[in-house]
């Protein structure tokens, strides 16, 4: 159901598209792109190689290509254990545990897990299993990562860095768990961790709903992206992924 939703976009986009005819091709560039996947690889590729053929743009005086309104939909049988030879998997590795640990890794100066579990004294992990239990058609399970005042308190708690993930719901239907994440931004290039975190949280939460006796299936996981970008230093290897997946 949620794949024939994001194929019905997908043409939406496509018609769109054709019927802006007056708008100009600068801002076509940026009307971005959904990506339909069944392999954290494959996705990652072709993330990359659309994000590397964008628009070029700027980050305190720093070269990127970017591209806004990205969005990534995982099947929910997508091969999460696929590794390409480019993907820093310690780095992966940091990513899962930002998602899924409450502790602040400094070097990534912020912690997902603790922004879910712990801002304000709130797990919102548990509210959403909590409130999948009560009423497991709920459209009501969801997560907020940044807040009005969240930032004086985030700082206090030793993060350096305004969250990039937003927002995360969870929707069961059909006897599937699926999650959908919103970030504000992303560096494509380190894309692969936070999918694959995005994914372990997935499978944290149907295990928690199976301990509370609700034992559903996982569904989809869909990402969307508004400013997805590219750095400079990356640039080079982002090619070598474009042309490998045939886009440049």
């Amino acid at each position: 159901m949620v794949l024939k939703f994001v194929l019905a976009m997908m043409v939406g986009l496509r018609a769109l598209h054709s019927s802006c005819t007056t708008i100009s091709e600068d801002v076509m560039n940026h009307f971005g792109k959904i990506i339909v996947g069944y392999s954290l690889v494959e996705v990652w590729a072709r993330y990359v190689s659309f994000v590397f053929n964008g628009t070029m743009g700027a980050d305190d005086g720093q070269p990127i290509q970017e591209q806004f309104g990205v969005t990534i939909y995982f099947t929910p049988e997508a091969d999460f254990g696929a590794v390409h030879p480019l993907m820093n998997m310690d780095l992966q590795t940091q990513y899962v545990n930002k998602v899924l640990s409450t502790e602040i890794d400094k070097k990534l100066g912020g912690s997902y897990g603790y922004r879910i579990r712990c801002t304000y004294g709130i797990d919102q992990l548990k509210a959403m299993v909590e409130q999948l239990i009560e009423r497991p058609d709920s459209k009501s399970a969801c997560c907020n990562l940044l807040h009005p005042r969240g930032w004086e308190g985030e700082v206090k708690a030793g993060m350096k860095r305004m969250a990039c993930l937003t927002y995360i719901q969870a929707l069961i239907r059909d006897g599937q768990l699926h999650f959908f994440a919103q970030f504000r931004s992303q560096n494509a290039w380190n894309s692969h961790g936070n999918f694959k975190g995005l994914h372990e949280l997935q499978r944290l939460m149907l295990s928690r709903l199976e301990e509370r006796g609700l034992k559903v299936k996982r569904g989809g996981l869909t990402v969307t992206i508004a400013a997805a970008h590219l750095y400079e230093p990356d640039f080079n290897k982002a090619e070598q992924v474009s042309k490998e997946a045939g886009v440049c």
